[in-house]
């Protein structure tokens, strides 16, 4: 039987580029998903590409990664809405989300079990043997980006992560170590000023490379888990507090490294992840008490952080999370869709 095809897409990528093993940001785990979503389509006789690989045929649908301004024509769309409202406006804008036939989203706001389906973040939830407390150097971590949301909002998080960066750094700068990405220039602000601000900057670290605006930092990483299965703890704050359910891969990744997460993001973590699993940042009123908490742990209540993390990892309440579940919620849909 000859293939059907349809067109997936992700960001700009082209050439099927998303489906290569390690071509995706840190290590290719981000593309994990739509690799294995496109050998699931391949169960059901349809192949799946990036659109210019599919130039000149006949497609049976198209699946993106957030809303996208120009849907074709004639042919049935879906969307995961991957980013919060607040990063990419475009998915809450009701009028476009209409034009797809479903849509998928972790947003409990938008869900109605009819257009809009519940689908949660993909993640790689492989449960291996991590290391153990005294074969972790790194006593507290924080992996990200040193970027703003465009627009200056009070539920942005990033503010807070330069706080505790600067708190560790200068109260305990051999318990801290900063990774990702843009670091060596000072803490980007939002808005039109800040991305001006961050240009100038940047064009300035030309100049003057040794400049070392925060001491801690350590340069980006290939894979997340090079850092995270070294590091005891790590500062896991999402980009902003988002809508009900926004729950990322920033706290699976330190599961699956056996690393404990300090997490503030989503406005009920609890109610998807075991509270034994996870510390709590919203729990203390300034850096000083979180790092005040974070001494006193000792090798036998790490062990037990440990413990739960993989029972929640074996449970079956973590197959939401899953880029199994998330590849079956989307095959099977679409191609009942399709009929």
């Amino acid at each position: 039987m000859n293939p059907r095809y349809a067109n997936i897409v992700v960001q700009r990528e082209r050439g099927n580029r998303i489906f290569q093993p390690g071509a995706g940001p840190n290590g290719g785990d981000f593309f994990l998903p739509w690799r294995q979503l496109r050998e699931r389509f391949a169960r059901e006789g349809i192949e799946i590409n990036t659109g210019d690989v599919n130039a000149g045929r006949s497609v049976a649908f198209e699946f993106h990664l957030n809303a996208q301004r120009e849907l074709p024509a004639r042919t049935p769309c879906y969307t995961f809405l991957y980013e919060d409202s607040l990063v990419r406006p475009l998915n809450a804008d009701r009028s476009q989300l209409q034009r797809y036939r479903k849509v998928f989203t972790w947003n409990e706001e938008q869900i109605d079990d009819k257009h809009c389906l519940r689908l949660d973040y993909p993640n790689d939830l492989s449960v291996r043997e991590v290391p153990a407390w005294h074969e972790r150097p790194l006593f507290c971590v924080l992996i990200a980006s040193n970027k703003a949301l465009r627009y200056a909002d009070p539920r942005a998080l990033h503010g807070q992560r330069v706080e505790v960066i600067r708190y560790f750094e200068a109260n305990a700068p051999e318990l801290f170590t900063l990774y990702g990405h843009g670091w060596d220039i000072p803490a980007v602000q939002p808005g039109a000023w800040g991305r001006i601000a961050k240009r100038l900057f940047e064009w300035r670290r030309r100049w003057r490379p040794n400049e070392t605006p925060f001491p801690s930092y350590r340069g980006r990483v290939g894979r997340k888990a090079e850092v995270l299965d070294r590091a005891r703890f790590c500062i896991c704050y999402e980009n902003s507090r988002g809508s009900p359910g926004y729950l990322t891969e920033k706290i699976f990744d330190c599961f699956t490294s056996g690393c404990v997460p300090v997490y503030i993001g989503t406005p009920h973590a609890e109610a998807a992840i075991p509270a034994a699993c996870f510390i709590d940042g919203d729990r203390f009123a300034s850096p000083a008490a979180l790092l005040a908490f974070l001494r006193s742990i000792g090798e036998v209540q790490f062990a037990s952080y440990q413990q739960a993390i993989r029972d929640f990892l074996l449970s079956p309440a973590s197959a939401r999370f899953s880029n199994a579940q998330f590849c079956e919620r989307v095959a099977s849909t679409i191609v009942a869709d399709l009929g």
